[in-house]
Protein backbone atom coordinates (compact mmCIF):
# COMPACT_ATOMS: atom_id res chain seq x y z
CA UNK A 1 0.00 0.00 0.00
CA UNK A 2 1.33 3.40 -1.00
CA UNK A 3 0.35 6.80 0.33
CA UNK A 4 -0.49 8.33 -3.02
CA UNK A 5 -1.05 11.88 -1.73
CA UNK A 6 2.44 12.02 -0.23
CA UNK A 7 3.97 10.58 -3.40
CA UNK A 8 2.03 13.00 -5.62
CA UNK A 9 2.94 16.00 -3.44
CA UNK A 10 6.60 14.98 -3.45
CA UNK A 11 6.70 14.59 -7.21
CA UNK A 12 4.98 17.94 -7.72
CA UNK A 13 7.45 19.65 -5.38
CA UNK A 14 10.39 18.12 -7.25
CA UNK A 15 8.87 19.25 -10.56
CA UNK A 16 8.35 22.75 -9.19
CA UNK A 17 11.94 22.97 -7.98
CA UNK A 18 13.20 21.75 -11.37
CA UNK A 19 11.19 24.40 -13.23
CA UNK A 20 12.53 27.12 -10.92
CA UNK A 21 16.11 25.97 -11.57
CA UNK A 22 15.66 25.70 -15.34
CA UNK A 23 13.85 29.04 -15.60
CA UNK A 24 16.77 30.85 -13.94
CA UNK A 25 18.43 30.95 -17.38
CA UNK A 26 15.43 32.60 -19.05
CA UNK A 27 16.01 36.16 -20.26
CA UNK A 28 14.97 38.96 -17.92
CA UNK A 29 12.52 41.66 -18.84
CA UNK A 30 13.29 45.24 -19.77
CA UNK A 31 11.90 48.34 -18.16
CA UNK A 32 9.63 46.70 -15.60
CA UNK A 33 8.71 43.75 -17.85
CA UNK A 34 8.77 40.60 -15.66
CA UNK A 35 10.64 38.54 -18.26
CA UNK A 36 10.26 35.07 -19.71
CA UNK A 37 10.59 33.25 -16.36
CA UNK A 38 7.63 35.01 -14.74
CA UNK A 39 4.75 32.91 -16.10
CA UNK A 40 6.38 29.46 -15.67
CA UNK A 41 7.43 30.42 -12.13
CA UNK A 42 3.96 31.74 -11.32
CA UNK A 43 2.31 28.50 -12.42
CA UNK A 44 4.98 26.36 -10.75
CA UNK A 45 4.77 28.37 -7.53
CA UNK A 46 1.02 27.80 -7.47
CA UNK A 47 1.54 24.08 -8.04
CA UNK A 48 4.12 23.98 -5.21
CA UNK A 49 1.77 25.75 -2.79
CA UNK A 50 -1.05 23.33 -3.64
CA UNK A 51 1.33 20.36 -3.31
CA UNK A 52 2.40 21.59 0.14
CA UNK A 53 -1.28 21.85 1.08
CA UNK A 54 -1.85 18.28 -0.08
CA UNK A 55 1.17 17.10 1.90
CA UNK A 56 0.06 18.91 5.09
CA UNK A 57 -3.49 17.57 4.68
CA UNK A 58 -2.23 14.02 4.36
CA UNK A 59 0.25 14.25 7.23
CA UNK A 60 -2.28 15.82 9.63
CA UNK A 61 -5.26 13.65 8.72
CA UNK A 62 -6.38 11.10 11.27
CA UNK A 63 -7.19 8.60 8.57
CA UNK A 64 -4.70 8.76 5.74
CA UNK A 65 -5.61 7.90 2.18
CA UNK A 66 -3.85 4.78 0.97
CA UNK A 67 -4.44 3.07 -2.33
CA UNK A 68 -3.12 -0.03 -3.96
CA UNK A 69 -1.44 0.97 -7.19
CA UNK A 70 -2.18 -1.21 -10.19
CA UNK A 71 0.98 -2.05 -12.21
CA UNK A 72 -0.90 -1.47 -15.48
CA UNK A 73 -1.72 2.08 -14.41
CA UNK A 74 1.90 2.67 -13.41
CA UNK A 75 3.02 1.43 -16.83
CA UNK A 76 0.63 3.85 -18.58
CA UNK A 77 1.83 6.67 -16.35
CA UNK A 78 5.46 5.92 -17.17
CA UNK A 79 4.66 6.01 -20.89
CA UNK A 80 2.80 9.32 -20.57
CA UNK A 81 5.72 10.83 -18.60
CA UNK A 82 8.23 9.38 -21.09
CA UNK A 83 6.59 11.12 -24.09
CA UNK A 84 7.34 14.72 -23.00
CA UNK A 85 10.69 13.70 -21.50
CA UNK A 86 11.89 12.22 -24.79
CA UNK A 87 10.36 15.18 -26.64
CA UNK A 88 12.32 17.69 -24.54
CA UNK A 89 15.57 15.73 -24.81
CA UNK A 90 15.27 15.12 -28.56
CA UNK A 91 14.17 18.62 -29.60
CA UNK A 92 17.62 20.30 -29.54
CA UNK A 93 19.06 17.46 -31.63
CA UNK A 94 16.23 16.69 -34.07
CA UNK A 95 14.62 20.14 -34.09
CA UNK A 96 11.20 21.53 -33.21
CA UNK A 97 9.21 20.57 -36.33
CA UNK A 98 10.14 16.88 -36.61
CA UNK A 99 10.16 16.28 -32.87
CA UNK A 100 6.77 17.91 -32.42
CA UNK A 101 5.23 15.90 -35.27
CA UNK A 102 6.57 12.66 -33.75
CA UNK A 103 5.47 13.66 -30.24
CA UNK A 104 1.94 14.59 -31.24
CA UNK A 105 1.48 11.57 -33.52
CA UNK A 106 2.82 9.21 -30.84
CA UNK A 107 0.62 10.70 -28.15
CA UNK A 108 -2.46 10.53 -30.38
CA UNK A 109 -1.68 6.91 -31.26
CA UNK A 110 -1.17 6.05 -27.58
CA UNK A 111 -4.48 7.77 -26.76
CA UNK A 112 -6.34 5.51 -29.18
CA UNK A 113 -6.44 7.34 -32.51
CA UNK A 114 -5.85 4.74 -35.22
CA UNK A 115 -6.44 6.59 -38.48
CA UNK A 116 -2.94 7.20 -39.83
CA UNK A 117 -4.01 10.04 -42.18
CA UNK A 118 -5.87 11.75 -39.31
CA UNK A 119 -2.99 11.29 -36.85
CA UNK A 120 -0.30 12.49 -39.24
CA UNK A 121 -2.44 15.27 -40.68
CA UNK A 122 -3.32 16.58 -37.24
CA UNK A 123 0.28 16.32 -36.02
CA UNK A 124 1.65 18.15 -39.07
CA UNK A 125 -1.13 20.77 -38.99
CA UNK A 126 -0.71 21.57 -35.29
CA UNK A 127 3.08 21.66 -35.69
CA UNK A 128 2.83 24.14 -38.57
CA UNK A 129 0.46 26.36 -36.61
CA UNK A 130 2.75 26.29 -33.57
CA UNK A 131 5.85 26.82 -35.70
CA UNK A 132 4.46 29.92 -37.39
CA UNK A 133 2.68 31.22 -34.31
CA UNK A 134 5.72 31.07 -32.05
CA UNK A 135 8.55 31.18 -34.59
CA UNK A 136 7.25 33.81 -36.99
CA UNK A 137 4.64 35.82 -35.12
CA UNK A 138 6.10 35.84 -31.59
CA UNK A 139 9.74 35.58 -32.77
CA UNK A 140 10.55 32.76 -30.33
CA UNK A 141 13.72 30.97 -31.47
CA UNK A 142 12.81 27.33 -32.03
CA UNK A 143 15.46 24.60 -32.31
CA UNK A 144 16.11 23.65 -35.93
CA UNK A 145 18.13 20.52 -35.19
CA UNK A 146 20.01 18.48 -37.76
CA UNK A 147 17.53 19.03 -40.58
CA UNK A 148 16.80 22.76 -41.14
CA UNK A 149 13.11 22.41 -41.98
CA UNK A 150 12.62 26.10 -41.21
CA UNK A 151 14.54 26.91 -44.39
CA UNK A 152 12.02 24.93 -46.44
CA UNK A 153 8.79 25.99 -44.71
CA UNK A 154 8.84 29.67 -45.72
CA UNK A 155 9.29 28.53 -49.35
CA UNK A 156 6.20 26.33 -49.01
CA UNK A 157 4.17 29.27 -47.70
CA UNK A 158 5.38 31.72 -50.35
CA UNK A 159 4.87 29.22 -53.15
CA UNK A 160 1.20 29.01 -52.18
CA UNK A 161 1.34 25.32 -51.28
CA UNK A 162 -0.15 25.98 -47.85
Amino acid sequence: MFRSDVIAAGLLLVLSAAVFVVSADFPGGRGGDPGAAFFPRLITGTIAILALGLLVKDLTAEERAAHEIDPAIVRRLVIVVAFPTIYILAMPIVGFPLTTIAFLAGLMWFSGARSIPMVLGSAVGVTLVLYYLFGALFQVPLPEGLIPIGDVLPFVIHAGLI
